[in-house]
């Protein structure tokens, strides 16, 4: 199966958001970090299923199979996962990441389980009457201070990754390899279906805030985003949502996911709890699915694995979700 025919199936039964991640050029970008991609389509009695499985190393020569946002298909889910488990003998669990319950053991999210997806058929003026108040009223401020909005690729890389760095700091997360970042800008850069680009936000010339954003399927995502420490009075984050915003509409794409929001009903302490209440305000609506959920492929090894996962919980507050 080539690329065109791989990624019509993507977009045949593309999930609610995370698409991208199923996408053929996902797999050629996780190859360039040296990483082994498997695809894998069946189809039996009408039913179909679609998967895209990246090889992760593990210590001890371990090994185990992630399917980011997947398997996708028209096959019912636990019997999608009974035959994936069929597909990859060596390694010791395989990682799924379905919309719907497949069965499995549940764990940590390795990306978003719930997020805001925004509708932008209808046009920036419905968006704007949806949103909250604060949320128009940041824009207008941005506007009044100056605040202008560019697109750019890896000519703007040193300004994302400053910026990039002073947030991991400041919010406490972590961050993947520098070159990692760079090596999505370069892979993805739209020669194929799926764009990854950078957008900056300027105050007096200065970069003080910037998005990591993809384009797949009719849907933008807003992966990675940055801001300095300096200026934060402007509001610039909000100008820049609203450029992206309309120029998605203005280029013909049908949504725009905002990756990643707290669970519906969580705490005012979740760690998300802030940049959930910065995305909400642009409006949109929740879409969540059935989470992260792990299948034994080795069973000691897999119960050797979750032993040490439990001595070694991260510590750490995690704001954004790291994407694999």
């Amino acid at each position: 199966m080539n690329h065109i025919e791989w990624n019509n199936l993507v977009t045949k039964h593309a999930p609610r958001f995370g698409a991208f991640l199923q996408s053929w050029e996902w797999g050629e970008f996780q190859e360039s970090l040296g990483r082994k991609v498997e695809r894998i389509h069946r189809e039996k009695n009408d039913a179909v299923v679609v998967a895209q499985a990246i090889r992760f190393e593990l210590p001890f020569g371990w090994k185990y199979w992630f399917v980011p946002k997947g398997p996708i298909g028209s096959m019912e889910p636990k019997r999608a996962a009974k035959m994936l488990r069929r597909s990859f003998p060596t390694g010791i669990f395989l990682r799924l990441e379905t919309e719907k319950d497949c069965g499995g053991w549940r764990v940590r999210d390795m990306n978003p389980s719930t997020t805001s997806v925004l509708d932008l058929t209808h046009g920036w003026e419905a968006i704007e009457a949806g949103m909250k108040a604060k949320t128009r009223y940041n824009i207008r401020l941005a506007e009044k201070k100056g605040v202008t909005v560019d697109v750019s690729g890896l000519e703007a890389f040193e300004d994302f990754t400053r910026l990039l760095e002073q947030t991991a700091v400041r919010d406490g997360f972590s961050l993947h390899p520098i070159g990692y970042y760079k090596a999505m800008l370069e892979s993805l850069n739209g020669g194929g279906a799926v764009r990854a680009f950078l957008a900056i936000a300027r105050y007096d010339d200065r970069p003080i805030a910037a998005n990591l954003m993809v384009d797949f399927n009719g849907q933008r995502t807003y992966l990675h985003g940055a801001s300095s420490n300096l200026h934060r009075n402007v509001m610039a984050p909000y100008l820049l949502h609203k450029f992206l915003l309309v120029d998605a509409i203005e280029k013909g794409m049908s949504s725009y996911d905002f990756w990643g929001v707290a669970p519906v009903g969580a705490s005012l302490k979740h760690p998300w709890a802030g940049v959930t209440r910065f995305k909400l305000g642009f409006g949109g609506e929740i879409v969540s699915t059935g989470g992260t959920v792990d299948f034994s492929l080795n069973a000691p090894l897999y119960a050797v694995y979750r032993a040490v996962r439990m001595l070694r919980k991260p510590r750490r507050r995690q704001r954004e979700i790291a994407i694999e």
